[in-house]
């Protein structure tokens, strides 16, 4: 019985972070001077477009379907063709950032639903957006433990910063490049 309650105990801890992601930010070309050994900075002279990202997955390593924070007001269709299914995009009018009502609507709606019956383990940030009261009781109410890392250590040892969005952003900034 003990070695059952250990084989599903991956299938209950998850971890959820959030990442910007620059759109359209990566020059295709660099100009340095003839002979220069170091470029110190590359920057685009287009301003880029930054999207959020909410990203969640369990100790096995199976993703939920991830949620993206755009700027603006109405959703254009083409901007769902290459999400994954079960995906959604939320608009947001003054910023890209999430929310307390983001991060809230994204733990009911789309967190709750995918996790497995039982007690579940969410680790995740501090941000203040995280850990409004309404989060708090929903997750009593729905046996989810919060366990907030530590304030500035984040970067240390959020698992999905360390593991997955360095290889995203790596991934995302080649394909714009590649298009180029």
């Amino acid at each position: 019985m003990k070695m059952n309650y250990l084989t599903n105990l991956g299938q209950s801890v998850y971890n959820v972070d959030e990442t910007g992601l620059q759109l359209n930010n990566q020059p295709s070309h660099v100009l340095a001077e003839k002979r220069a050994k170091d470029v110190v900075k590359i920057t685009s002279g287009e301003k880029g477009e930054t999207i959020s990202c909410i990203a969640c997955c369990n100790a096995e390593g199976v993703f939920l379907p991830s949620v993206c924070v755009f700027k603006g007001k109405n959703l254009k269709s083409e901007w769902t063709d290459s999400m994954t299914p079960g995906s959604h995009i939320v608009m947001a009018q003054k910023s890209v950032y999430v929310t307390a009502t983001i991060f809230l609507n994204w733990f009911t709606k789309h967190f709750l639903p995918r996790k497995d019956e039982g007690k579940a383990l969410l680790i995740l940030d501090g941000h203040s957006s995280h850990s409004s009261s309404v989060v708090l009781e929903t997750a009593e109410a729905a046996n989810v433990i919060l366990l907030c890392l530590p304030p500035h250590m984040t970067h240390y040892l959020q698992p999905l910063d360390r593991a997955f969005f360095k290889y995203l952003k790596t991934l995302s900034s080649s394909q714009r490049m590649d298009a180029e």
